[in-house]
């Protein structure tokens, strides 16, 4: 990457992050983070970061230093066609995620509709087994005008502060991009 490249993404980085302070969850504290096409709410005290993949991915990261857990919010590059669904996304998503967890013993422990953005989403909560650990995923699916997005936490299991996720999805809303 070039240093103009740097540059570019710090400050893009940095103006990600501004955020306004918001009531106080029992941690610390948390605040409302601005990604290119969506807003939620997260802890102040956990480490940020930003990946922009190619041309199919852009996610805001979030890890609690304490716990190891990962909070992430994901936009899904690409429109879909008006006949894909928030059920083709889901079963995407479970089939994309048993490929990626492959002989780990993969598999979904719950599913059931969620509420996000005020709109009918999708959520799962999936487990698997990485270096002898137990691992826990919870996943909120949501389809607007053909864009997909995802409210994703993971971390080893009994180790994940399913409230945080709960506050993220609940604060989740979509900005013009």
């Amino acid at each position: 990457m070039s240093k103009v490249q740097s540059l570019l993404m710090g400050g893009l980085f940095t103006v990600l992050l501004a955020g306004v302070t918001l009531p106080a969850l029992a941690d610390g504290g948390s605040h409302l983070i601005a990604g290119t096409r969506f807003v939620m709410e997260v802890p102040n005290c956990w480490n940020a970061g930003y990946k922009d993949v190619d041309d199919k991915l852009f996610m805001i990261f979030f890890k609690d230093s304490k716990s190891g857990a990962t909070l992430e919010g994901v936009y899904l590059r690409g429109t879909q066609p008006a006949t894909f669904k928030l059920a083709d996304f889901t079963k995407a998503r479970i089939n994309g995620e048993n490929k990626r967890y492959e002989g780990k013993g993969h598999k979904v422990t719950k599913e059931s509709d969620a509420v996000i953005a005020g709109e009918k989403g999708q959520y799962l909560h999936t487990t698997w087994k990485d270096g002898g650990k137990d691992m826990e995923k919870h996943t909120t699916l949501y389809l607007k005008d053909g864009n997909r997005y995802l409210v994703v936490m993971s971390g080893e299991k009994g180790k994940v502060d399913k409230k945080v996720f709960d506050n993220a999805v609940k604060t989740f809303a979509l900005v013009k991009p």
